[in-house]
């Protein structure tokens, strides 16, 4: 992984950012087997064990990415809403896209389950492509969380509030061993 510095330096925003960046790094694990299968590089067999690692790998990175974004929802979100509102707007629009992740997970996860070896080529491509969908919708997530929601932190908390939000997100997204 590339060493990047930090955009931003307020305590609880690298808190964040840092959790994207590994959040990142993960996805794009289980983001390349999706590719393999969009750009079509398995016969059936070697598309029954990628779909299989694939599945495994979404579901390693169910936790963390929960762990992250609860500690949004729970801390960031409502701190944030008291001034800009949560009805509309950039904190609406980024817990609805929590809520899109969730289902092409979920989706991913529910027509992968049980017993595969009755899939096509073309049924692995088609249900892979929920993952891809998940990635796609985070990655823009990320993106727009950082250059909206992270500069709104800046500009409308207090100082008090930032060190508070700090102290609430410092915890580790990890699951425990």
């Amino acid at each position: 992984m590339v060493n990047q510095s930090f955009t931003h330096t307020l305590p609880a925003l690298r808190v964040l950012e840092n959790e994207h960046r590994f959040l990142t790094h993960e996805m794009n694990q289980w983001h390349a087997i999706v590719l393999d299968f969009e750009n079509e590089r398995f016969s059936r067999e070697e598309g029954l064990v990628a779909l299989q690692q694939l599945r495994k790998l979404v579901i390693e990175f169910i936790d963390p990415l929960k762990n992250h974004t609860e500690k949004e929802e729970k801390f960031l979100f409502p701190m944030l809403a008291k001034y800009v509102g949560s009805d509309q707007g950039p904190v609406q629009a980024v817990q609805e896209e929590h809520n899109e992740i969730d289902a092409f997970i979920g989706h991913f996860l529910h027509h992968t389950r049980g017993d595969l070896s009755q899939f096509t080529l073309q049924m692995m491509q088609d249900v892979v492509k929920d993952a891809g969908e998940a990635f796609e919708v985070m990655m823009i997530h990320f993106i727009k969380e950082e250059n909206i929601i992270f500069p709104m932190v800046l500009s409308v908390l207090r100082a008090n509030e930032q060190e508070e939000l700090f102290e609430q997100l410092y915890t580790s997204i990890l699951p425990e061993s």
